[in-house]
């Protein structure tokens, strides 16, 4: 075994007996190499590959008594290093590797800080004023020190504190049954922040949303910079996007220092490809979740196979109890109308492997839809928001040419859903949904009424979905959509028996979701 693999070995012994002990060899590892680094480095710090980790590092402060002795010790010896370079700037790293084990108040020498940058001094003040700073680092061993750290969370005598995030209305939806029946639980004092999306999109639009659902709650927005001012015990989150939580106070690194979190995700996972894609492409996110409400059994098993360790040794959890946002779905009376209604809903994303949208192929095989059926259909399409950008972003479709197939579907009265807002209250119009993979097909499924699926071959579905799947009409081109759609119309639904069927039992698997929900929170808090 070589060096690094004795080195690996023993710091992953160390992890299971106790993360705080990782978290001192990575101090005390990081103040080694501070020794070696040139004043010139030190001079832009924040621009070194090391600093994020240190001040990340900077903010634990260690908590074992026999941690806190060894790293006295050890500080003894940088300051002996210190000393003997007292003539030479290079002291100034010696400092910077003290501070990291032990309180600087505790320091009897001066700080040259006209060394350090003004944006290292502002970050370093504010790590032991227990703010925020702007760095944001992403570590495995200190995601585990965090979550290790909530079993020893210990709660006031007061209500438990929820915060739901939702950058959208749409993400909002999702969390929003378990949110609402909180509120009317004496345990429970609850929060809503509404933030915005990537490049600050939507947020007015989420706002006034909410606003306009909750009259009578307080809603909270970016003014808030923290959830730490709230104060929760637990905050639900619906994405995992870190991206689009702009403020350092808003991402899980951060949140995961003072609250435990929860994530029931905005979209329930059908196939094996996205519960893949979940996990693989944001680790950095996942390994700060505490209490994870999956929305399948399959993805339960998949995030226990990506966090074995985690979730081995209590510190990460995951809970199957059905999805919440499915119960108002099922049997979902249709509205009234003269003419059937059908919505195509066209996925957003072109690429392989979270892709599969028919958008270029059929938009002008669906606006021919209003001829063919004139006075007998009425025509809805609802994109999802990022279709156009992407578009664009692909060179399918230039700005002029997108307008001009927005004047082709009011020319062909055709209705675009601009927003996503109302999911409940837009199927309820709906006849017959036309769609490519999308999360909301499991919705819309449970109403009872015929999907006529445009099949992407890699979104395999889940065990759980695989009936689900089969009882929809399958198209793999444009006349197989034709065809399901002449049967439909003329009121040939041969699949309509199975997929009451089929519906009753993901109703019946999910029904309870909220209510189990809650009182697994409620067994989490009172256990502590």
């Amino acid at each position: 075994m070589s060096d690094k693999d004795k080195v690996q070995a023993e710091l992953d012994f160390y992890k299971k007996l106790n993360p705080e002990a990782v978290i001192f060899f990575k101090k005390k590892s990081l103040a080694a190499k501070l020794l070696k680094i040139s004043v010139a480095d030190l001079k832009k710090a924040e621009e070194q590959s090391w600093y994020a980790e240190y001040i990340e590092l900077l903010a634990i402060r260690l908590e074992n008594p026999t941690l806190r002795f060894i790293a006295e010790k050890y500080a003894e010896k940088l300051l002996q290093w210190y000393n003997q370079n007292i003539n030479r700037a290079e002291r100034e790293l010696a400092v910077l590797g003290m501070i990291q084990l032990i309180e600087p108040t505790k320091l009897k020498i001066p700080f040259n800080q006209h060394l350090w940058s003004k944006k290292m001094v502002r970050e370093v003040q504010a790590v032991f004023l227990n703010q925020c700073t702007e760095t944001n680092y992403t570590d495995e061993e200190i995601a585990t020190y965090w979550l290790w750290r909530k079993n020893f969370l210990r709660y006031e005598q007061r209500k438990i504190r929820v915060a739901f995030m939702a950058n959208s209305f749409v993400s909002g939806e999702k969390i929003l049954p378990v949110y609402e029946a909180m509120k009317e639980r004496e345990e429970f004092e609850t929060f809503l922040i509404v933030y915005a999306g990537a490049d600050y999109k939507y947020l007015d639009r989420a706002w006034e949303y909410f606003q306009k659902k909750y009259p009578d709650d307080v809603i909270y927005d970016y003014s808030l910079m923290t959830l730490e001012k709230l104060k929760p015990d637990y905050v639900f989150l619906p994405n995992p996007y870190d991206s689009r939580r702009n403020f350092p106070g808003f991402r899980t690194n951060d949140i995961a220092k003072f609250a435990k979190i929860c994530v029931i995700s905005y979209g329930a996972t059908l196939s094996k490809i996205f519960s893949d894609r979940l996990f693989e492409e944001f680790p950095n996110f996942w390994r700060n979740v505490y209490l994870f409400f999956a929305s399948a059994e399959t993805v339960k098993a998949e995030f226990e196979k990506n966090f074995p360790q985690d979730v081995s040794m209590n510190y990460q959890h995951v809970e199957f109890f059905g999805y919440p946002a499915l119960k108002p779905y099922y049997k979902l009376e249709k509205e009234t109308s003269a003419a059937k209604n059908i919505l195509w809903s066209p996925r957003w994303n072109f690429d392989d492997k979270i892709g599969g949208s028919h958008f270029m192929d059929y938009k002008d095989n669906f606006v021919a839809l209003s001829k063919k059926y004139a006075g007998k259909v009425e025509l809805i399409f609802r994109p999802h928001p990022d279709l156009f950008n992407e578009l664009m972003k692909k060179n399918f479709m230039t700005r002029e040419k997108i307008n001009a197939y927005d004047e082709l579907l009011k020319k062909n009265n055709i209705y675009r859903q601009t927003t996503l807002a109302g999911m409940f209250d837009s199927i309820r119009k709906v006849d017959i949904f036309l769609t490519d993979y999308s999360s909301i097909m499991v919705e819309f499924f449970l109403t009872g009424r015929p999907i006529i699926y445009c099949e992407y071959p890699k979104a395999r579905p889940l065990p759980e979905y695989e009936e689900m799947f089969a009882a929809m009409y399958i198209a793999h081109t444009w006349k197989d959509v034709e065809r399901h759609l002449e049967d439909l119309l003329a009121g040939n639904d041969p699949l309509f028996e199975k997929r009451q069927d089929i519906a009753k039992k993901i109703f019946d698997t999910h029904k309870d979701s909220t209510e189990k929900i809650i009182e697994r929170i409620l067994k989490d808090f009172n256990n502590l």
